[in-house]
């Protein structure tokens, strides 16, 4: 999975902080927000270009990696949920989303670079325990927040690497899942809050994340995770 970026490095007050920015091959991914659920819309040039980022997430620790994607979807329409930018981040770092619309200001150009990531970085989906998800003390999930209309995802190496074995099958499992059932086919998955689906988390962002695969085009909204 190769990933075109832009790295920064901005300071604010005493803290400094490493941006990665993807650099999408064409507009392929719309983020909107909604009243029960968040939703994203996909194309096969962006589902590539989403899991590369997710990896990348999971291999970068100490960065936030931003995908700027309301500068690519175009206007918003008047009935139309409003659309987000999305950053991923390691939970160490303890980011406050508070903090993002200063950070953001101060980006500029940044230092393009692109990354290569092989695929084996997710695991085989019967290599996930899901088991273990069960055990006291848990914390390799996804946390939802939300600033400077902006959706935050944060977890560990592990919870972007279980999850991004799911984000990378809009990909490898969405064309032929719609070549397979032509007549209003869809796929998709579903992502949570710790994983536990609560209609709005703590902080009021929805607390589900569904993700569609479109072919050829973003466009709507999805729903529940596989093809029918």
């Amino acid at each position: 999975m190769k990933l075109r970026t832009t790295v920064h490095q901005v300071r604010l007050g005493r803290a400094e902080y490493r941006v990665v920015t993807a650099v999408p091959r064409a507009p392929g991914v719309v983020l909107h927000d909604g009243p029960w659920s968040l939703q994203m819309v996909v194309d096969r040039p962006g589902a590539v270009d989403l899991a590369a980022a997710w990896a990348l997430a999971a291999r970068s620790p100490r960065s936030l990696i931003h995908l700027p994607l309301r500068a690519d979807a175009g206007p918003t329409g008047p009935t139309e949920p409003d659309r987000l930018d999305l950053v991923l981040l390691h939970h160490s770092l303890a980011f406050p989303p508070s903090r993002w619309k200063a950070v953001r200001r101060r980006l500029g150009a940044g230092r393009p670079h692109t990354v290569d990531i092989p695929d084996s970085d997710f695991p085989a989906e019967g290599d996930i325990d899901h088991v273990r998800r069960g055990f006291a003390g848990w914390r390799d999930e996804l946390r939802f927040a939300g600033a400077a209309r902006t959706l935050f995802l944060t977890g560990s190496a592990t919870a972007f690497r279980w999850t991004g074995s799911w984000v990378r099958s809009l990909s490898t499992e969405g064309p032929a899942a719609l070549r397979r059932y032509p007549q209003g086919a869809h796929y998709c998955i579903t992502l949570c809050h710790e994983s536990t689906s609560p209609a709005r988390t703590s902080k009021g962002v929805p607390g589900q994340l569904h993700i569609e695969y479109a072919e050829g085009h973003v466009a709507g909204p999805g729903a529940a995770r596989g093809a029918g």
